[in-house]
This record gives C-alpha cells, structure tokens and sequence, in this order.
C-alpha cells in the first residue's frame, strides 16, 4: 500500500473506470452506470499535488471500497466492469 498518491494520477484512473468530474472548489468524481449519475462519488483536492494515506482512506469509504481495492482501482488491476460487478453486489446500482 502506498502512502500517498499524485491527484492527477487518481483523477485519470477514476476517470477510465466510468467517473464524471465535475470542479466546483475541490474536483467531485461521480461513478456513472448507464449513462446516468449515481451517489457513488467523492472529491479529489486540485490544490495538492499529492493525496495523504489518511485522505486516500476516506476516499475509499465514500466510494464504498476497502483501501486495497481503491488501489487496484488507481493502479489498474480492478477494472470498470469488476467495479460495477463489486457495486450490483453491494446493492448500491
């Protein structure tokens, strides 16, 4: 697990995984699933360059992801559809 991240490296990746973003003071990634806005979603600061442990954590909370899995997401091992698999079986599209 990595302690930080660089914003435009999450922002990129959430991004190819089916995120929206949309600036309004912090940059807000919203999962799309259909063509349609869903309450996944959370905020990446555009002021830092790099992301703390401790931000990365809530981050994954707001997405409702384990830490692990918001980092595969980022480094590419867990894919888009793997993520809609994840969210369907959580109930939450």
């Amino acid at each position: 697990m990595m302690a930080s991240r660089k914003n435009h490296n999450i922002q990129k990746s959430l991004t190819r995984k089916g995120f929206s973003s949309k600036m309004s003071g912090h940059i807000k990634m919203t999962f799309r699933y259909k063509g349609r806005d869903t309450a996944i979603r959370t905020w990446i600061s555009h002021g830092k360059k790099e992301i703390s442990d401790k931000l990365l954590g809530i981050m994954a909370e707001q997405l409702n992801l384990s830490r692990l899995q918001l980092d595969n997401l980022v480094d590419c091992p867990l894919g888009e559809s793997e993520l809609i698999a994840l969210y369907e079986e959580k109930g939450l599209l």
